[in-house]
């Protein structure tokens, strides 16, 4: 199962008030999605969080996953696609 929390000046959001915002929200989880494809039967198999915070300095942080399953998220997030499976 993955769960995915939007992050905006230290306020966690589920839904958006603002048009704009709302916009930026679901395309960063499309985009996230997408990034995570070739992983994504991995990804099932594991509870665990992502946290996208959207500040002037966005970042998104994993949390719940396995070490490995951790590890391997950084590095596709990164652009390095050598996949341990």
């Amino acid at each position: 199962m993955i769960q995915v929390t939007l992050s905006y000046k230290n306020r966690e959001f589920f839904q958006f008030e603002d048009t704009f915002l709302a916009q930026i929200a679901e395309n960063t989880k499309k985009l996230l999605y997408a990034l995570l494809e070739d992983i994504y039967d991995l990804l099932a198999l594991e509870k665990g969080h992502f946290r996208i915070n959207l500040d002037n300095h966005p970042k998104i942080e994993v949390e719940g996953f396995s070490t490995d399953l951790r590890n391997q998220i950084e590095r596709t997030l990164r652009g390095e696609y050598d996949y341990d499976y």
